[in-house]
């Protein structure tokens, strides 16, 4: 009964702190960006629908740790706190409904960010470029291919002036050309595509229509190039195929999307061990205000690690430190606590 009435809570609060802070992040870039917009208002209801998904991804961790403390505040400010102790519940029956519905939507929106839905914000972009978001001069080496496009377009999944080198044994074996090709069921179809195939020391040539580079997915080219973000799965294609690619930046994204949810839920288990029981006997306004600027301390902390390790200033594991000292000092709290009980 009290996981039901703890979890439900909760799960209201977050989804208003969450669509609250949404919609003001919405709001503020439609403003912004409203003159560099198309006139369709379904172009503009699917960018506001992008938007709002991609600040979701952004503040669902500050949501986790705020929608927390305003119930803590509430149980503590209304008896509430006192009394669950005072009928015998112990702090972890407690705090249990909280990290689980907490650890929930860490899993949902990872699951999420391995989506396509992931790239809401290139879709956006891709709305306000009037689908004309290109990439262009793309080299990349993928598996013993070496591929050159010269324009990509992400979102319709073309490419044009295509180049591709297959290698054997750091030898190059055969050479396509093709002005156009698409992506489809996972690979490249070239229509009417020039293949030189090396044969007996001689070159062969042929016209005829390819398909080829399976995986080779524009979402990941066209991220590649920008690197400004990568979902989960996408991260995991482009370790196993892609060669010479930026390791430190890949597993920096996918760190961040890791470690920063869960450090916000480790913050969630140190302020519920550190709250004051009782109202009357603590200064709980100051309790709150501390908590608060300690969250976005946290949250900033790492937002600033991850902007250096993305660029290669720090490797990508430092991320994980902040992770790690809270983990320490929840460890470190918990004990006392449960020593003094």
């Amino acid at each position: 009964m009290i996981f039901k009435y703890l979890s439900i809570k909760y799960v209201k609060f977050f989804l208003i702190f969450l669509v609250g802070v949404c919609l003001l992040f919405v709001l503020v870039d439609y403003i912004y960006n409203v003159d560099s917009l198309p006139n369709s208002s379904n172009l503009q209801i699917l960018y506001l629908f992008y938007k709002f998904v991609y600040a979701s991804f952004i503040m669902y961790p500050l949501a986790l740790v705020f929608s927390f403390l305003l119930i803590l505040n509430n149980l503590i400010k209304f008896n509430e706190l006192v009394s669950f102790y005072s009928l015998g519940f112990k702090p972890k029956k407690l705090l249990f409904p909280f990290l689980a519905v907490a650890f929930s939507i860490f899993v949902f929106f990872s699951f999420l960010q391995s989506t396509k839905i992931s790239y809401a914000n290139q879709y956006a972009k891709a709305i306000q470029a009037n689908m004309n978001l290109k990439n262009s001069n793309l080299f990349l080496k993928y598996q013993n291919f070496i591929v050159y496009f010269k324009s990509l377009n992400p979102i319709v999944k073309h490419a044009y002036d295509i180049r591709i080198f297959e290698l054997k044994n750091d030898a190059i074996v055969k050479v396509i050309f093709a002005k156009r090709a698409v992506f489809r069921n996972d690979k490249w179809e070239c229509k009417r595509a020039t293949v030189l195939t090396l044969k007996k020391d001689k070159w062969e040539k042929s016209v005829k229509d390819v398909t080829i580079l399976k995986n080779f997915k524009p979402k990941i080219i066209s991220n590649l190039k920008m690197l400004n973000n990568i979902s989960f799965y996408d991260a995991y294609i482009t370790l196993k195929y892609f060669k010479d690619v930026d390791l430190n930046k890949i597993l920096s994204i996918v760190f961040f999307k890791i470690f920063t949810p869960l450090s916000m839920i480790l913050l969630i288990v140190l302020f519920f061990y550190l709250a004051p029981i009782h109202f009357r006997f603590s200064n709980l306004t100051l309790f709150m205000v501390k908590s608060l600027i300690f969250t976005i301390l946290v949250w900033g902390i790492m937002l600033l690690i991850f902007k250096f390790s993305k660029q290669g200033i720090l490797p990508f594991y430092v991320i994980v430190i902040p992770f790690v000292i809270l983990l320490i000092m929840d460890l470190v709290i918990v004990r006392r606590k449960n020593d003094r009980l």
